[in-house]
């Protein structure tokens, strides 16, 4: 059943890019990861639209998904894909909620020490707060004139099993995730760029509920 969980969530959740080729090693590492932490202490929310490209070797396609994303301290994360279809994912917490087709799931994270680690990789990706990261994964920093490019990769093997690597493009001018892709291997990801993005906009905790 957990594992089932894992599957789900990271198929919906989950470049070697040509724009990430052409950037450079980042020369300040630690006025990066200081400014960093300095910005990510001033968020409080996030609102977001989003887009979500998927794709699998095995049927050899892309899937484009559009939805809206919200953060809000601590974490509390709700993701709703609206096209081509409803579904939404909401952790609050240690709790995480999945409604499908009208069918609502609900487990807790905290029972399982894999999906605990997961939900704070997958935090540390979405908001772009790397001090949540262990010593699970391995980080590499690279930057062009636009933005800083983190690449991840998870070292533990349990976690190996659902995701090969991350990419998280960080905008230079506030910091904030513009674009992020999972690789679950080396051929299939989940690719997603956030536009319209708002910030400690978000007054009362109504899109996380979990019941």
């Amino acid at each position: 059943m957990r594992k089932s969980f894992i599957y789900l969530l990271f198929s919906f959740l989950s470049i070697a890019s040509t724009h990430a080729q052409s950037m450079k090693k980042m020369a300040q590492k630690t006025e990066f990861e200081s400014r960093l932490a300095k910005e990510a202490q001033t968020v409080e929310s996030i609102e977001s639209d989003f887009t979500q490209v998927k794709y699998l070797d095995v049927f050899d396609e892309k899937v484009t998904s559009k939805g809206k994303f919200y953060y809000q301290k601590n974490n509390k994360i709700c993701m709703e894909y609206f096209r081509p279809m409803d579904y939404l994912i909401v952790i609050n917490g240690s709790k995480l909620k999945i409604v499908s087709d009208g069918k609502k799931s609900i487990m807790n994270l905290s029972s399982n020490k894999m999906m605990a680690q997961m939900q704070d990789m997958l935090t540390a990706c979405m908001i772009g707060d790397l001090s949540k990261m262990s010593s699970n994964y391995l980080l590499e920093y690279f930057e062009d004139a636009r933005y800083y490019l983190v690449k991840i990769k998870p070292t533990n093997k349990a976690v190996q099993a659902y995701i090969a690597g991350i990419e998280i493009y960080l905008d230079k001018k506030d910091m904030s995730v513009h674009k992020l892709r999972l690789s679950e291997t080396a051929t299939n990801y989940t690719e997603y760029e956030f536009y319209n993005k708002k910030f400690n906009s978000l007054k009362n905790e109504t899109k996380f509920a979990i019941r």
